[in-house]
């Protein structure tokens, strides 16, 4: 059943209410953003900025979602899917073989610091309500993976509690699902009942002083009819972010100390991090704790995956809309500026810019009367050519920005050699001409006509995955707006096509629209706008130089990997609290994706940071 009529309003996973739309809607190449080894029984970090896809890779293994899938697993929408899971063990022939549990920390933790206790209780009643939650999370988890009714029959579920090293205060020596879960609910209440009161009587619990579920729920200990209820038990942990600074660290130290057979998953926003992490690379951790999955990250190491990725999530969500048939969304996205309505335009420019080299040529021959003939083949070249009057325009401003170079070459020192493939007195081969005008030049041509003479720039799907900066949610905002003007068009019987200069105002609505979130949505916003307008303008700058020496542009900064370290505070030097400040608004400014950080990035014998606007921002900035 479709249940939307703009189904990429739905950017939220937890907004999907039924699991078959989850999984039609769900994109299968994420999948491979996933380590192949130790999956289960490792500790993995999957981190990303807000809508990065966190929460729906966890939802994927849940129960009800795993069983859907294997039901529908012959559907053509689901083959893809279930192969990929299949390969990861996640399922086989006879169903899932994962009891994959998700736990948020959206509710009550971190309250627990505000409580008048000592450090001590406050941990111990932080591990007791995670205990609890975590049993409470298994018991429904493996009702439903068993299609049996919670909690009608936890009687028929069986834990072996021989495994705990001490049994935590209240825990029942019976070892099945009755006795536990009353055990877990009342250890839930007791402590958010002394959270909400503030009262001093409260603070006689004494509270768990470790994360002992963890043994209770490893797959030989978790049994009905004395066979293990999952092949694995996989425990997610879902926005830790939200956790204080000192519950995050006990968390991390009490699931790397406690190693059992029990898979964990640590997910959080990259906000969570401090600003020395945030600067860093952020490789691999190690045996104890498995892989750190970046998943924008992932996605800017594999930017076709990333295209092919959002493109099978837009026509799936496409499809799924209620009230209008679209079943590809990029083929309505117009790619083209060939089209008889841009002829007028394209032939304006195309009479500015061969007027304009003419003169730049003419202007060179005045000032060196000895090189006079120098550009003449390239010119016949340009003057010979035939096609539409956007490629003879292109060809002309790629043209111009060839010989803007060899005449800044030809002005450089006295004992320079300038035209190094010829002699001062002839005519540059044509050839040279061809070699140097290679893609990044033909780029650069594309972006200032663009701008000169006000044709469209940011249209097509391929500009619109690029603008979503890796992140899955900017990606459905953008298409979603775009979707929205299609079922409008349709419902008015009209094409469903958007144009080019349609596409280019609704992206620049949207940059606006982000641009001024900032100092409202993040911390230090507006100090962190600063910066990205200052890198902004200096992008631009050098970005229409006429030479237009850095290919198709630059968008962005790098500092060197020294100075990384020093603003990471790995190195101490005078007027140190300054750094500080700027290390905090670059790393606040990462977490929030507005920043992409390449790290120790080599280039001319130098190592360097690389920092890059957030793509959507290249477009306030004409980049």
């Amino acid at each position: 059943m479709k249940e939307s009529r703009n189904p990429f309003r739905l950017r939220a996973s937890e907004n999907i209410e039924s699991d078959m739309t989850f999984i039609r809607l769900f994109g299968p190449s994420v999948v491979d953003a996933l380590p192949k080894d130790n999956l289960w029984n490792r500790i993995h970090f999957l981190r990303s900025a807000e809508g990065g896809g966190k929460t729906s890779v966890l939802r994927l293994l849940s129960p009800s979602v795993l069983l859907s899938l294997y039901s529908a697993k012959e559907r053509d929408e689901c083959k893809e899917l279930y192969r990929k899971l299949y390969e990861l063990k996640a399922l086989d022939d006879d169903g899932p073989r994962v009891l994959g549990v998700v736990l948020s920390f959206g509710r009550n933790y971190a309250s627990l610091e505000d409580m008048e206790l000592d450090p001590v209780r406050k941990e111990r009643l932080f591990f007791s309500l995670l205990n609890a939650r975590i049993i409470l999370a298994v018991l429904r988890g493996a009702m439903i993976l068993k299609n049996l009714q919670y909690p009608d029959d936890l009687a028929k579920l069986e834990f072996n509690i021989s495994k705990l090293r001490d049994l935590p205060p209240g825990m029942p020596q019976e070892s099945n699902g009755v006795s536990l879960h009353t055990w877990a609910m009342k250890l839930e209440k007791d402590v958010c009942d002394a959270i909400d009161s503030f009262d001093p009587s409260t603070k006689t619990l004494r509270g768990n002083e470790e994360l002992s579920s963890l043994f209770l729920i490893t797959p030989d200990a978790l049994t009905i009819e004395g066979i293990s209820v999952a092949q694995n038990v996989l425990l997610m942990l879902d926005d830790v972010q939200k956790l204080t600074n000192r519950q995050r660290t006990l968390l991390l130290q009490a699931l790397t100390e406690n190693r059992n057979s029990v898979g964990i998953w640590f997910a959080e926003r990259f906000e969570a991090l401090g600003t020395d992490e945030l600067l860093s690379s952020g490789a691999r951790l190690g045996r104890d704790r498995g892989e750190v999955i970046p998943l924008e990250n992932y996605w800017r190491e594999n930017y076709i995956k990333f295209g092919k990725f959002v493109s099978d999530i837009a026509d799936r969500r496409s499809r799924d809309a209620a009230d209008v048939e679209i079943k590809a969304f990029s083929s309505h996205l117009q790619s083209s500026l060939d089209g008889i309505e841009w002829k007028a335009k394209h032939e304006v420019a195309l009479f500015t810019v061969s007027n304009r080299v003419h003169e730049l040529v003419e202007r060179y021959a005045t000032r060196n009367p000895s090189s006079s003939n120098l550009f003449s083949s390239w010119l016949k070249e340009a003057e010979n050519f035939r096609g539409s009057a956007r490629a003879q325009a292109l060809s002309w401003r790629s043209l111009e920005i060839l010989i803007e170079r060899e005449v800044t070459r030809s002005q450089r020192g006295l004992f320079d050699n300038p035209m190094s493939a010829t002699d001062l007195y002839k005519s540059i081969p044509v050839e040279a001409m061809h070699e140097k005008n290679d893609s990044p030049v033909k780029a650069s041509a594309k972006l200032f006509l663009s701008q000169e003479f006000g044709l469209p720039y940011y249209f097509g799907h391929g500009t619109l995955s690029k603008l979503a900066s890796c992140n899955v949610e900017q990606f459905l905002w953008l298409a979603g707006d775009m979707f929205e003007e299609m079922i409008s068009a349709t419902i008015r019987k009209k094409t469903a096509d958007l144009s080019p200069d349609r596409q280019e105002i609704l992206l620049r609505k949207a940059a606006d629209v982000m641009w001024n979130e900032i100092p409202r949505g993040i911390q230090h916003g507006h100090e962190v706008r600063a910066l990205l307008e200052a890198i902004g303008k200096f992008s631009n700058s050098f970005t229409y130089q006429p030479t237009a020496p850095n290919d198709i542009g630059v968008n962005g900064i790098a500092i060197s990997m020294y100075d990384r370290d020093v603003l990471a505070k790995r190195i101490s030097v005078p007027l140190s609290q300054d750094y500080d400040f700027l290390g905090k608004i670059i790393a606040i400014a990462i977490a929030h994706n507005l920043l992409e950080a390449q790290s120790d990035y080599k280039v001319k014998g130098g190592r360097w940071l690389v920092l890059n606007l957030n793509r959507l921002l290249c477009v306030r900035f004409d980049l």
